[in-house]
């Protein structure tokens, strides 16, 4: 027998539920069940609940549930918590094994993507228990709904099916959580939404859980009985929800404890305020909770420090912190530095919760929700709700009606299983997110407009798919380019195919939107040739929001899969993660194309022709440019890259040809990351790298290698970077007992690119780091450069921000105190002092107080005291910030239309 199964992967709390098809069949309306989850309550007890509390302690074996949660609180360093946000991090490596965070780097044992799929196999095997009771298949036999932040990207999404598919759950299908809410409210209330609704009303889901926010709005059409749902917005990621108000409560319990704590105990206190805030706020509404932090060390006891918090206390805090009143027009507030970057996860500026919402609702065409569902347990006390209604009144002058869902701890599971059975039997409501525009892809622009072509026209279906053979439609191959999509509320009767010129002042004055372009290089016949293909595009709208777009070769088998993310802004992939430490770029700088054309022409005239003298290049270049080199802007120096590239093969040429392509073509790729195509220049220019330095001969040409490779680093992945690293470390680190022979400024370009590597394992770059600062204390001169340079390099090393490696990759705050007690009575260190102990929020990766005092009495006394003491402090800018900019350049469309009658 068939089951219709939903699983809510949650933040806090995880939830199973199901409906029976033999009980659907023989019911006006499908019962659906919430599994009891059997699991550790108590040491040797083990009892059934409604919800999995999402934790795992890591004993010998691990615990699951609430046991594991309990157990955290005495023991946080074995604790794993927050999984569900750590997938949705970019800036960290979510595959890799970083939790519990809480824990030294040994203790680590456990990725985002594995703790997530332990959590939905416990409750896969709750069901196992039961299953054959209830006369159902196996498991592997069902198709499974498990819920997703509306707000997850492409990543988090496909990170977490990696994670069902770890749990052994192959059949599966994502569904956003506040659709799953809201299809909780049909199955519960579809008697009433016959009564309830009318036609255009406009529904706000509001979804706060324990790590997320997220907003959406549904549209309601009704004829007579007839009732469809039609999603129409949905907010941004949002990482801000209960786990949020925890830490605000465990800061007051500090400040009242007056005492510095150390990690342990914040982390059993948070765990403290947790509980009491779900005493306070919860149906019992206890007036007030104690709160115990035990004592350090071996005096566990006798040191232990006591105060309490009380309901009034979290009240205010919940109601004025998190949802304040405000204006329709007020917006989120932006602050150097999250007040929550304690836990090492990005969480919002401003945890103001209704200031995000009014962004939202402005956003979405001025929105004003006639109703609110309201989700997560972040909910449960009524105050809150009423709060959130209390200020939309306010913003439109009625009160909104509050659509009620009972148990919002299992609304989403429950909303999960009952659209696992409508989609499955055709019976109940779906909800629907009906384009409420249309959608139109660029095929090339002018000084009067965008000329565009209809791919998706306003009310297409998820799932729908649509097909577009345009005549004279190609696709450019074999260089980077952009697709570029817009989108319209206005145009309501334009349908697939159609060519439609958007002018600029309607783009400029929002008739038109821009999404963010996908860069993509299409490869197809000869690499590197540039060539174009007739093409066909099929078009579809995914259950998830997002566009994938095909197009077909209409002369070969080829297929090309393009996907475009909806709900991203037109800026947020233009601009980079930032600029190389050593060579930063001014951002205002500026090219003409006739002077960067002039400029490509000097390359091919060394190059390729040979009419120019390698050595007169570089000045040259900075005449035509009208720029110092440093100066050159992005948008010139990738053009010109391309063309040194192309061009790679004449280095071998001469020892002073390879040095200088070397040198001027790093110069022109560096980081080696953050500007369209950027993975294709870097994929050619590894086989620079595997073809090797020409002239081993020459130390210009190997010290320029050695520039080129640390130049680029950023845009090397993981295994690349660790092979970079095997021909650098026998010269820079020799075994004991062996002496290597090599000239001093190529040793500091060797050390240089080696502290470049952000990826190489934390005890590979900790070897590097000790070996840089026995060499700087034996280093005698003031002004030595190899010492200005082994302090840029230990500060790359040790820095508390790295410059692209993720932040797991940050060496251990032990690790680095080490180095910047050892450097602190060397004036000259105080830039790198200031990196290495640069305070970021995270108690994870900031060095203990007494280091930070030690580097924080060594920055007083230098001469640029006042913005070494800002970047010490985490107020000046940081390194990737200050160095970075915007990326203006736009690549060419990457469809074209031939002239009529010309063939391609």
């Amino acid at each position: 027998m068939r089951a219709y199964i939903g699983i809510d992967l949650g933040t806090t709390n995880s939830a199973f539920a199901y409906i029976l098809e033999a009980e659907a069949e023989q019911a006006d309306f499908p019962p659906v069940h919430a599994l009891d989850i059997p699991q550790p309550v108590a040491e040797g007890r083990v009892e059934t609940r409604r919800t999995l509390p999402s934790f795992l302690f890591l004993s010998d074996p691990p615990v699951i549930g609430e046991f594991a949660r309990d157990q955290g609180a005495v023991t946080p360093t074995k604790l794993v918590h927050s999984a569900k946000s750590w997938l949705s991090n970019p800036n960290v490596d979510r595959t890799a094994r970083i939790l519990p965070w809480d824990a030294s780097e040994n203790g680590r044992v456990l990725s985002p993507v594995e703790a997530s799929g332990r959590y939905i196999a416990a409750m896969k095997d709750a069901w196992e228990q039961i299953r054959e009771s209830t006369g159902s298949d196996p498991t592997a036999d069902h198709e499974i709904v498990l819920t997703v932040p509306a707000s997850f990207d492409e990543e988090a999404r496909e990170l977490t099916v990696q994670a069902a598919r770890e749990a052994g759950i192959e059949k599966l299908t994502l569904l956003e959580e506040p659709a799953a809410a809201f299809y909780s409210w049909i199955a519960n209330h579809l008697a009433q939404s016959r009564k309830d609704l009318f036609d255009g009303q406009l529904v706000l889901i509001c979804d706060v859980g324990g790590g997320t926010s997220d907003f959406t709005l549904i549209r309601v059409a009704r004829d007579g009985d007839k009732i469809d749902f039609t999603r129409t917005a949905v907010g941004r990621h949002l990482l801000l929800g209960g786990d949020n108000l925890d830490l605000t409560l465990a800061w007051l319990a500090e400040s009242k404890l007056n005492a510095q704590l150390t990690i342990r105990q914040k982390t059993a206190l948070r765990r403290q305020c947790s509980a009491a805030k779900e005493a306070m706020l919860g149906g019992a509404a206890v007036d007030k909770v104690p709160i115990t932090v035990l004592g350090a060390g071996r005096s566990l006891i006798g040191g232990a420090l006591r105060t309490e918090i009380t309901r009034e206390e979290a009240l205010e805090l919940a109601l004025d912190g998190f949802l304040p009143f405000c204006e329709s027009t007020d917006r989120p507030q932006r602050e150097d530095m999250s007040p929550f970057g304690e836990l090492g996860l990005p969480y919002e500026h401003d945890a103001a919760i209704t200031r995000h919402l009014a962004a939202f609702l402005a956003g979405a065409e001025a929105a004003k929700p006639d109703a609110i569902l309201f989700n997560g347990g972040f909910f449960i006390p009524d105050i809150l709700r009423n709060r959130v209604a209390d200020v939309i009144e306010t913003w439109n002058g009625k009160r909104p009606l509050v659509l009620e869902n009972r148990d919002l701890d299992l609304a989403v599971a429950i909303g999960a299983a009952y659209y696992n059975y409508v989609r499955s039997t055709g019976a109940g409501l779906i909800v629907r997110g009906g384009l409420p525009r249309s959608y139109y892809i660029e095929l090339d622009s002018s000084a009067e407009g965008v000329r565009t072509v209809c791919v998706m026209p306003r009310g297409t279906q998820e799932g729908d798919r649509l097909e577009l053979d345009h005549a004279g439609l190609e696709l450019v191959a074999n260089k980077p380019v952009s697709f570029r999509l817009y989108s319209s509320l206005t145009r309501l009767d334009d349908n697939i195919g159609d060519s439609v010129l958007f002018t600029r002042d309607e783009i400029a004055e929002g008739a038109v939107h821009p999404h963010a372009p996908l860069h993509a290089v299409i490869r197809f016949g000869k690499p590197g040739v540039e060539r174009t293909i007739p093409v066909k595009l099929g078009a579809r709208l995914t259950e998830v929001g997002t566009l994938e777009l095909w197009a077909d070769s209409k002369s070969t088998e080829h297929r090309w899969r393009l996907q475009f993310e909806l709900r991203r802004k037109a800026g947020s992939t233009s601009a980079a993660r930032g600029q190389s430490l050593a060579h930063p770029v001014t951002a205002a700088a500026a090219a003409s194309d006739e002077a960067v054309d002039n400029a490509i022409a000097l390359i091919r005239d060394t190059f390729q022709h040979g009419t120019l003298e390698p050595e007169a290049l570089p000045a040259r270049l900075e005449q035509t440019l009208a720029l110092g080199r440093n100066s050159w802007p992005l948008q010139a120096i990738r053009k010109l890259a391309d063309v040194f590239l192309e061009l790679a093969p004449a280095r071998t040429k001469s020892a002073a040809m390879e040095a200088r392509w070397l040198n001027l073509a790093s110069l022109c790729l560096r980081p080696g990351f953050g500007f369209p195509g950027d993975e294709y220049r870097i994929e050619q220019a590894r086989r620079v790298f595997s073809a090797g330095l020409q002239f081993t001969n020459s130390v210009e040409a190997e010290s320029q290698w050695w520039i080129f490779w640390g130049r680029v680093a950023g845009g090397l992945n993981r295994n690349q970077q660790a092979d970079l690293y095997q021909r650098i470390s026998a010269t820079i680190l020799p075994r004991k007992g062996t002496r290597v022979r090599a000239n001093s400024s190529l040793l500091r370009e060797m050390w240089r690119c080696a502290a470049s590597l952000e990826l190489l394992p934390a005890g590979t770059r900790t070897e590097l780091g000790d070996a840089l600062v026995k060499r700087i204390a034996a280093e005698k001169q003031e002004s030595s450069v190899s010492r200005d340079s082994d302090l840029w390099c230990i500060a790359r090393l040790g820095a508390r921000e790295l410059f692209y490696g993720p932040i797991n990759q940050v060496l251990p705050p032990a690790t680095v105190s080490r180095w910047v007690e050892s450097l602190s009575r060397l004036p000259a260190a105080a830039e790198a002092v200031a990196a290495m102990a640069r305070r970021t929020g995270d108690a994870y990766r900031d060095l203990p107080p007494p280091t930070f005092a030690i580097a924080h009495r060594l920055i007083e006394q230098h001469k640029d005291a006042q913005r070494l003491l800002a970047v010490l402090e985490g107020r000046g800018p940081r390194d990737a910030e200050s160095l970075s900019r915007m990326f203006g350049e736009e690549l060419p469309s990457g469809l074209v239309l031939a002239p009529a009658g010309q063939p391609s």
